[in-house]
């Protein structure tokens, strides 16, 4: 086979491996799905579920300290203090409301 018939054609999907970006981003869709779309119908909220996907993402950045690129340290440690936030912005409004 010559280097032509090895191209990806237009239409044709080239297979990209998984990168770590991918799996911060994977697990951090999941808690924002829970703290943003599900929070509006509270009467199946839970807020278990955004705290585990949270937690997930804080084991990762502690197994893998030291062996990150600047950019996925970064990203991840973005990605933890935004989904925190939001966190406890909700978990606050129950409190909040009761004043």
């Amino acid at each position: 086979m010559n280097e032509e018939e090895k191209k990806p054609t237009a239409g044709s999907a080239e297979y990209k491996p998984p990168q770590f970006l991918d799996l911060v981003i994977s697990v951090g869709a999941g808690a924002l799905q829970v703290l943003v779309f599900e929070n509006k119908d509270e009467k199946n909220f839970n807020m278990d579920l955004a705290k585990y996907s949270i937690d997930m993402l804080e084991l990762l950045k502690e197994k893998t300290k030291g062996n990150l690129e600047n950019q996925e340290e970064r990203f991840l440690e973005e990605t933890l203090h935004q989904l925190r936030m939001k966190y406890l912005e909700i978990a606050r409004k129950p409190v909040e409301e009761a004043k």
